[in-house]
């Protein structure tokens, strides 16, 4: 604040002090930190082509089952993994000066896998293409629980908040009494880089060659927190 903003500032303090009125103070303030995260969500799939819509369907879910023994054995639990995406598609031909013709069908399974164990996301991705996944959609890293990850920010927003408060009420000659409300905006959460926070992009098919030995570095998020707080001062 530049010092005639501050001085008219505390003018007004001093005015509203004199007229024997409480003496109220608004103070914003924001923080931000930052946390390790120790939730890693994994989106993969598996797609398959056959002849028929029952061939490629056939061949899908043979494939998909090994993934999902892989994934298990990586220590994923049956709770943690759910479908978000299946579909049969037919395959077209387009002769010249022909109608279309269905040459065969595409069959897609996709899954979500929480893993709360970080390091063995890598072991995890490795091992599912190494079974048959071969649509890789991104990873997601997260807190488990969001809302308390944004505890630590809110705790630095507050005490900022304070010592403005105080720097206010000692050039004003007096000193802060309480606090009268304290709100927090909607909209303020845990935020991250994109290519941390959600890395789907565009998916890609991959062979376990491609994709031996991933490197999966979960990096830290921000967690940010924004409030105002009206002090009465005395």
């Amino acid at each position: 604040m530049k010092f005639g903003q501050l001085t008219a500032a505390l003018f007004a303090l001093a005015a509203l002090a004199a007229c024997g009125d409480p003496t109220l103070l608004t103070v914003h303030a924001s923080s931000t930190t930052r946390a390790t995260p120790d939730l890693a969500i994994v989106t993969l799939g598996v797609s398959a082509r056959g002849a028929t819509a029952q061939a490629a369907q056939t061949a899908q879910s043979t494939r998909m089952n090994a993934v999902l023994a892989a994934a298990r054995a990586a220590g994923v639990e049956e709770r943690d993994v759910q479908t978000v995406g299946f579909s049969i598609e037919p395959q077209y031909s387009y002769p010249r000066n022909e109608s279309p013709r269905v040459t065969g069908y595409i069959s897609r399974n996709t899954v979500s896998i929480r893993m709360r164990d970080l390091s063995n996301v890598s072991s995890l991705i490795d091992a599912t293409v190494a079974q048959g996944a071969n649509d890789l959609q991104g990873i997601q890293f997260t807190f488990e629980n969001e809302e308390g990850s944004r505890d630590a920010a809110r705790a630095e927003a507050m005490q900022t908040a304070r010592v403005r408060a105080d720097a206010y009420a000692e050039a004003a000659g007096m000193r802060v009494a309480r606090v009268l409300s304290i709100i927090e905006p909607g909209g303020e959460g845990a935020t991250a880089p994109y290519a941390n926070r959600y890395n789907v992009g565009r998916a890609y098919e991959v062979s376990a060659r491609d994709a031996a030995q991933s490197a999966v570095m979960p990096g830290q998020l921000d967690a940010q927190s924004a409030i105002t707080v009206v002090f009465e001062l005395r």
